[in-house]
């Protein structure tokens, strides 16, 4: 069926508050309706609830979501012009199945990260999931990725159909306020976005409690970061890097590993291999010695990929 309309079938994530996916869900369509005739969102009334502090998004929801967006998308009729764009590959992974039933001519998805990550929410059961996210993404005309650690990462498993293109840069405007915190950390608990050991050892070196803000609203949340000096991220696996966006936007040193997504978002200045350059640069930002660094990489997200799916 084509009607001459141009129709984008957006699939978002599960809109977990104070998670990128929550300002995504309302952030895309808005952008999305002046580039289509329609964008039909699937699973578009469902409520926001606040994630576990280790969790991406809640399991639970998150299934239900993308089970409503199964049921509505198989009681479309496709056009011959229709494009889909799944917001995650792999989280929690069920959508993507129906395509093998019912697949329109244009495709895409964005993949954050795959149970190949370490300490990935998926690491118990990478035997049996990450085959699955590999062939999932055979689905697709194009997977897009945020940085191109992850398209390396990817590539050298045989993924063939990647692309860099960054992630949205959120649409909330800095904050200026004096400084009450000398080093945050506002990573999830858990392995993979957060050192315990490490913070202890910078806890120590320098003598203070490191500030770890329980932020119930996005103002709160960037409240804490523009109140702060330096933002200490101790990740052990990172694909993109929304948390150096967020301190820069609001005028926090971000001190990050000098390994994964990090070095595209940021200059070696503020970057670290051990626990010994992570103290002297945490000192050196702390004497005023660094200032907030300049992001590496564009906001060209939203542009890069609406032509490519209308292109293509």
């Amino acid at each position: 069926m084509d009607n001459g309309m141009e129709r984008l079938i957006l699939v978002p994530q599960y809109p977990a508050k104070l998670r990128y996916q929550e300002w995504w869900y309302d952030r895309l369509p808005e952008w999305f309706s002046n580039f289509y005739d329609e964008v039909l969102v699937l699973g578009g009334s469902i409520p926001s609830i606040q994630s576990n502090s280790e969790q991406f998004s809640p399991w639970k929801e998150a299934m239900e979501m993308e089970a409503q967006q199964i049921y509505e998308y198989t009681s479309l009729s496709l056009r011959d012009n229709d494009t889909l764009l799944l917001c995650d590959l792999s989280y929690p992974g069920l959508f993507a199945n129906i395509l093998l039933h019912k697949r329109p001519k244009k495709c895409f998805a964005i993949c954050h990260a795959t149970s190949l990550n370490r300490f990935d929410y998926f690491a118990k059961v990478r035997k049996i999931k990450y085959p699955i996210e590999k062939y999932q993404s055979k689905l697709f005309d194009t997977i897009f990725v945020g940085s191109y650690y992850h398209k390396v990462k990817l590539e050298s498993k045989g993924w063939d159909n990647v692309l860099l293109t960054y992630m949205p840069f959120p649409p909330f405007t800095g904050k200026v306020y004096p400084k009450e915190y000398n080093i945050a950390s506002v990573a999830r608990k858990g392995k993979q976005k957060r050192n315990a050991h490490l913070e202890d050892k910078v806890s120590k070196a320098f003598n203070c409690e490191i500030y770890t803000p329980q932020s119930k609203t996005w103002d709160e949340y960037y409240d804490a970061l523009a109140k702060s000096k330096v933002l200490l991220i101790t990740s052990n696996e990172e694909t993109f890097g929304y948390q150096v966006i967020d301190a820069i936007k609001n005028h926090c040193i971000p001190i990050a590993p000098d390994n994964f997504s990090y070095p595209e978002l940021i200059s070696k200045e503020f970057l670290y291999n051990n626990t010994e350059e992570l103290i002297n640069k945490i000192d050196r930002a702390l004497r005023n010695e660094l200032w907030v660094p300049h992001l590496q990489i564009p906001d060209s997200f939203m542009c890069t990929i609406t032509l490519l799916m209308q292109d293509t």
